[in-house]
């Protein structure tokens, strides 16, 4: 049996019958949300909520599952950091930036009086 990727959390490996049971509830949402607006596309609102709210929740007390949960937390988190080093990184170069302009500003304003 090889498992599938969630169709809310790609992130998540479930076997066939829960992916089954996963789509069916996306495309119930889905046929829900044309009801209401017909031009709509993408995951439903309603089908991202109950993932997180019900379904994950329950599912979270399989190990497998949550040992695939504190993966991607560990993901996350690396991204999170990664992206922080990068500000702070950014925020250095315009902060040297900005010294710089103000010190030519000065010596222009010096010029002038």
């Amino acid at each position: 049996m090889i498992n599938k990727h969630h169709p809310v959390a790609n992130w998540l490996s479930i076997n066939p019958g829960l992916y089954r049971q996963s789509l069916q509830r996306v495309l119930i949402d889905r046929d829900e949300q044309y009801k209401a607006d017909p031009s709509a596309s993408g995951l439903p609102p309603a089908s991202r909520e109950w993932f997180w709210t019900t379904q994950l929740p329950q599912l979270a007390h399989d190990p497998a599952i949550c040992a695939q949960v504190h993966c991607r937390l560990g993901e996350l988190a690396a991204r999170r950091q990664a992206i922080a080093d990068q500000i702070r990184l950014q925020a250095g170069v315009l902060i040297e930036e900005r010294a710089a302009i103000d010190a030519e500003v000065a010596l222009l304003e010096q010029v002038l009086q």
